[in-house]
């Protein structure tokens, strides 16, 4: 069920109440937003896109998790040398791309230590064919026709996936990673412009372990949701959030206790839980109180568990 069903349901109410309020609906009917309603069950995430089927952090991807029914598409974003936004999780190109081979001698192949123009040169998606990272190929789940179309992929813009989501009216999480050539103060205005020249504020939400920029954020634009990625809970999480202003809190597998998930839902702040891939941890998750949203390489078996559960609640 793609966002135009089950999340479409959820958020469309609140976007008229918005309305009939008086207020802006593209900042008050952010799903993301501390506070907003949660979502029927939990949010699918894709996790870098479709990254279980098609190269991650990539248009292909992201399109593919659109058309399996993710509710959001969370990508990873990094600086380039002229302070241009692309989709990529690693510091350095060399395992998702051909920079080796069309870059040979630039080792190590830092993300910000190339140009939009360089950028633009690498093939992002064959590396996906030639490592099948999830075994999906080799279970015959990707077409022939799929993988051909791959060869080629190239490292997206954040301006690119932005555009992607406005023009499906889904929602996405950008994960800012830390970056050297340029400091929160100076990141925070040139993303906050590229959602508002594409017009996303209503559906997006800016995450990152570098909770520097999410104050930043803050502190520019209060109305623009934030995530505060931990590995290990803060000493008082609820505090900390607070302080920090966020809006929904993103713990790994450690960061979190049953407690403070109950604790977090009496605050409105959302639980986004990563990353899970097995279909049975999924569903327990899903039915986990306080958790909001779920990461996931495999959007396609989150969906499957949502639709199951949907189907027995309305008996």
């Amino acid at each position: 069920m793609t966002f135009g069903g089950r999340v479409r349901q959820w958020i469309v109410p609140i976007a008229l109440v918005s309305l009939l309020l008086g207020s802006t609906a593209t900042t008050s009917a952010n799903p993301f937003l501390r506070g907003a309603e949660q979502p029927p069950l939990v949010l699918n995430i894709a996790h870098a896109g479709a990254s279980s089927l098609a190269p991650q952090n990539t248009l292909a991807a992201g399109r593919l998790a659109f058309e399996l029914g993710a509710d959001v598409w969370g990508v990873d974003a990094r600086l380039t040398s002229d302070s241009v936004f692309v989709l990529m999780h690693d510091e350095t190109f060399d395992r998702t791309t051909d920079v080796e081979d069309v870059f040979p001698d630039e080792a190590p192949w830092l993300v910000e230590a190339f140009t939009l123009d360089e950028i633009l040169q690498l093939d992002a998606g064959s590396w996906f064919n030639a490592e099948d990272p999830f075994g999906e190929i080799a279970d015959g789940n990707v077409s022939a026709s799929r993988l051909e179309s791959y060869v080629g992929e190239p490292v997206p813009t954040l301006r690119e996936a932005l555009e992607l989501v406005a023009e499906h009216r889904w929602l996405i999480d950008v994960e800012i990673k830390p970056a050297a050539n340029l400091g929160p103060s100076e990141a925070a205005p040139r993303l906050l412009d590229l959602i508002e020249d594409t017009g996303t504020a209503d559906r997006v939400m800016v995450s990152s372990f570098d909770h520097g920029i999410l104050r930043a954020i803050k502190e520019i634009d209060p109305t623009i949701p934030i995530g505060a990625l931990t590995v290990f809970a803060p000493r008082d999480p609820l505090a900390y959030l607070n302080e920090l202003r966020a809006d929904v809190y993103l713990p790994s597998l450690v960061g979190f206790t049953e407690d403070l998930l109950e604790e977090l839902l009496d605050a409105g702040i959302g639980v986004h839980l990563w990353t899970y891939n097995a279909e049975d941890q999924l569903e327990r998750l899903v039915r986990t109180p306080g958790v909001s949203g779920i990461y996931t390489d495999y959007p396609q078996r989150l969906e499957r568990v949502l639709k199951r559960l949907s189907r027995a609640e309305s008996e």
